[in-house]
């Protein structure tokens, strides 16, 4: 129950929403502030034992973290506790502890400024990465570093399993640790200044389907302990300390929202397939084993998009075969007989691993990434592809290559995987010899090329994101020309038709890996079902979502709404004539217009 004052001016935040739905409740704070850290010289005699409480330190954060996996494999499953495994990657690594106790060594700082010394430059590394995924692993950074700071500093912090009142969770930021063994019946919804919807905050809201909104800048500024919080997790709405009528509005939304759920979770079961019966794939987009489960769970069939390149960044050094093949191995087999598409490795641009070394260029997400990379380290490219192969023999395995701009790229990429298949037959493994080889349609010179790539490929998967960045020559991340980026413009609606149209000639599957299904809810998808693609891949909890938009059109109507958008010059006229065919002729859809395309 709300009391009749209110605390303050109602105050509305936009923030990214992770996970849908709608909680109405009392704000529960986590404090995640930094520890104080000071330059406190120590004297010579003092270093020795300066390394060694840096050394219990990183011990006992480690039997922590263990405990924390344990905790998490037991009320979620093993694979919800590998999100762990990157927190031990990071205590383990051997760089970051000799250049730990160097810096203890030769500036005689105290362990824990020398520390965060260290992993200064690797933090900010990531935080500036474009990809969301791996910049929002920043953060475990981050919460490893506080984990050894408060050992060193002999200091604790309890996590939301002390929380016994119904609240939404309100942080900072939320990390494994301060999630471990809380009880759901009380958490009713997460709040985060930062994250994305590959932060552990999303991965856990999803997994337990409570609302999140994550990404909300310094809203714990204004928060105070039981405030009253409306969390929007469908438009990413946060209303603090709300007023009786907006309290009322958002519980009216509440139960349309849990009708919608129902009605659409009761899809699960059922094809993607339109009123005139064209039918289509639906599959996951996953970045870690964890997100496995919510594939199944959401009625996706298969993993349209395994991204490789956190597993590598994560790591001092290039990770090999056997480690790589045990991986795989266990994605292909817990997603079998479903097939899964596992991307080669897509470093460059912003995604930089330590271990390549210092990169300087002008404007990397032009230069040394993707399919130029791997071409270039014939030997990180070969050991992936072994332990792809070798992991073919346990299920349905796919490989796809990211980045292609020319032809040559294709021939040579195709000509290194016989290569391998033949060294592996040889060495006597088992392999699927005929595993499909795909690429990545995501530069404007591959729409150009697709008929020849065509001819060399079995399938093709349409990267919307960067195929929109680099065909409206307009960087994604530059709030000031953001209006350039639309994925509605006609310009983008035809690239991808031709695209289409070149699979269809040389009688190859094609299919969509980017957020243009996702960010523009049925406005996009209206176009992608009448441009005939064979596949989605999306994020799993958008699924049963875009699975009610394809069973509520026919492939003819969205077919003839292709043609009519190719005619348009904007993409404000691509959006109005979207929003009409929905108001006038599919209501039912108007749910899933983005809230700003109907202002």
């Amino acid at each position: 129950m709300f009391s009749d004052k209110f605390a303050g001016k109602e105050l509305i935040f936009n923030g990214i929403p992770v996970s849908p739905g709608i909680a109405i409740g009392t704000v529960f704070v986590v404090h995640l502030d930094e520890l104080a850290v000071t330059d406190n010289k120590i004297d010579e005699d003092e270093v020795e034992g300066e390394i060694e409480k840096f050394r219990e330190a990183l011990r006992q954060t480690g039997e922590e973290l263990k405990k924390v996996k344990e905790t998490l494999a037991e009320d979620m499953g093993d694979e919800h506790a590998r999100i762990m495994d990157t927190h031990l990657m990071i205590l383990a690594d051997n760089m970051m502890i000799k250049d730990t106790e160097k810096c203890i060594k030769t500036e005689k700082a105290n362990a824990a400024y020398a520390l965060g010394k260290v992993l200064k430059k690797t933090f900010e590394s990531f935080a500036r990465m474009d990809d969301q995924y791996l910049s929002e692993r920043a953060e475990d950074i981050h919460d490893v570093k506080r984990r050894i700071v408060r050992n060193l500093l002999g200091q604790t912090q309890e996590g939301l399993k002390e929380l016994r009142r119904k609240a939404v969770v309100v942080a900072k930021n939320l990390t494994p640790s301060d999630t471990v063994g809380f009880d759901r019946k009380y958490v009713e919804a997460f709040v985060s200044d930062i994250g994305g919807s590959t932060s552990h905050a999303a991965i856990i809201a999803r997994s337990h389907g409570i609302p999140a909104v994550v990404g909300l800048g310094n809203f714990t500024h204004n928060v105070r302990p039981n405030d009253n919080i409306i969390v929007d997790g469908i438009t990413g709405q946060v209303v603090l300390r709300p007023e009786k009528n907006t309290i009322k509005l958002y519980e009216n939304a509440r139960e349309k929202f849990k009708e919608m759920e129902k009605e659409l979770l009761t899809l699960k079961d059922y094809p993607a397939i339109t009123l005139d019966e064209r039918k289509f794939e639906l599959s996951g987009n996953v970045e870690t084993l964890d997100e496995i489960d919510d594939v199944v769970s959401h009625g996706a069939k298969g993993i349209g998009l395994f991204r490789t390149e956190y597993f590598f960044i994560t790591s001092p050094s290039p990770p090999g075969e056997e480690t790589q093949y045990r991986y795989y191995r266990d994605v292909v087999k817990q997603i079998a007989p479903e097939s899964v598409i596992i991307r080669t490795l897509d470093v460059g641009g912003d995604k930089i691993a330590d271990w390549i070394g210092n990169i300087e260029e002008a404007n990397p997400f032009m230069g040394w990434r993707g399919i130029r990379f791997t071409l270039s380290r014939k030997d990180i490219f070969r050991s992936q592809l072994r332990a792809i192969y070798r992991a073919s023999a346990h299920g349905n395995v796919r490989i796809m290559f990211p980045m292609i701009s020319v032809m040559e790229e294709v021939l040579t990429a195709k000509q290194i995987c016989n290569e391998v298949k033949e060294d592996l037959l040889k060495e006597r493994y088992k392999i699927d010899e005929d595993v499909k080889i795909g690429v990545m349609i995501e530069t404007p010179s591959a729409v150009i090329l697709a008929r020849h790539i065509a001819k060399e490929v079995d399938f093709f998967s349409i990267g919307s994101n960067d195929l929109v960045q680099y065909t409206m020559a307009v960087d994604r991340g530059n709030s000031r020309i953001s209006y350039l980026y639309d994925p509605l413009h006609p310009v983008i609606i035809r690239s991808i038709r031709d695209t289409v149209k070149a699979a269809r000639e040389e009688g190859i599957k094609v299919g969509l890996c980017g957020e243009m299904a996702v960010s523009e809810g049925a406005l996009g998808m209206l176009p992608l079902i009448g441009m005939g693609l064979d596949e989605i891949s999306a994020p799993s909890y958008l699924i049963p979502e875009i699975k009610k938009i394809i069973r509520s059109v026919t492939f003819d109507e969205t077919r003839s709404l292709v043609r009519k958008i190719l005619r348009r010059a904007t993409a404000s006229e691509v959006r109005e004539l979207l929003c009409n065919f929905i108001i006038e002729k599919r209501p039912e859809l108007k749910k899933f217009i983005p809230k700003v395309s109907l202002k």
